[in-house]
């Protein structure tokens, strides 16, 4: 299992309040998609439990909600449901296995139906003795009020590139780019260390973006013409070689989102000069790119799909 980069803060902080017996009942971990977040929580949750992170996932009082398998369609539900959130209630009013602390953790927490979030609310109110609760969240403003002011929210921000860098020298890795690229997200840095073909397939995709950005809708859909195969078909293949291509386009379009940090690359800020410098225009390609991949799964021709997208590229 992979060191944690960064988020000395964080850490320093729970052993504190571990230290000093001063733990509040729920924390809500607030930052971007892989700079962390679940990573510290697990990394706490160990140390309350008195087990590594390796054994973790065995420890009875360590207990995971996260959206769930639809078992009819084999995907992923769009929502954390009630169901979930009443196990998890009953669950930690259980005395724990080893006689200390139960530890939750809701990995996505936006996603919580509004059912699941009014269940949650009520074992937030009446907290179980010795129970701790890790909310982790990558948008705050998608939790209800009264979920969050029950929590200590804790913010989580890019770690430096420093960091990055001093954790490839560490492990004899040569590629200055990695770290540039991550944009202080250790999570997305180590995907790229164990598969090299997601870090070639971001820098061919940015490449293409970038590329069809101020061009005619013509050469924008010749750029993209090899994505529907020789025949310009929709098959099960097509449709989930799109996706794959548009979850980078929005990975892109919200890079330009951590620029406020300083840890923009070149290419994302090209991205950001072209399509305008207010957040506005960002936050609205990405909304019409998630909605394109949703159309992905219903009976619409991926082509129609793409093509909506490129009329309203810059």
């Amino acid at each position: 299992m992979s060191e944690i980069i960064g988020h000395q803060e964080a850490l320093e902080f729970f052993n504190k309040v571990i230290a000093s017996n001063n733990l509040s009942h729920a924390y809500c971990f607030i930052g971007p998609e892989q700079v962390g977040k679940r990573t510290v929580a697990e990394e706490i949750a160990a140390k309350l439990l008195q087990t590594s992170r390796e054994r973790l996932s065995r420890q009875p009082d360590f207990i995971t909600t996260e959206q769930s398998l639809n078992e009819k369609t084999g995907k992923t539900r769009k929502d954390i449901t009630v169901e979930q959130m009443r196990e998890l209630r009953a669950r930690l009013s259980q005395h724990a296995f080893a006689g200390g602390y139960k530890v939750a953790l809701i990995d996505d927490a936006e996603k919580m139906n509004i059912e699941a979030a009014n269940a949650l609310l009520k074992t937030l109110e009446e907290p179980s003795p010795r129970t701790i609760l890790f909310l982790i969240a990558i948008d705050e403003d998608k939790l209800p009020a009264t979920i969050l002011s029950r929590c200590q929210r804790i913010y989580f921000h890019p770690v430096k590139k420093e960091e990055l860098e001093k954790y490839l020298a560490a492990r004899g890795v040569t590629k200055p780019e990695l770290a540039s690229l991550a944009l202080g997200l250790p999570g997305r840095l180590i995907d790229w260390l164990e598969d090299e073909e997601k870090f070639t397939a971001y820098k061919a995709e940015a490449d293409r973006f970038l590329g069809m950005i101020g061009q005619p809708f013509f050469s924008k859909l010749k750029s993209v013409e090899e994505l529907f195969g020789e025949k310009g078909g929709d098959t099960i293949m097509t449709r989930e070689n799109l996706d794959s291509v548009l979850g980078l386009w929005q990975l892109l379009v919200r890079d330009i989102s951590l620029t406020a940090s300083g840890l923009v690359t070149e290419t994302a800020r090209q991205i950001k000069i072209s399509i305008g410098n207010q957040n506005k225009n960002c936050v609205a390609l990405e909304k019409q790119i998630v909605e394109a991949r949703g159309l992905l799964n219903q009976n619409i021709h991926p082509r129609l799909v793409v093509e909506n997208i490129l009329l309203n590229l810059p």
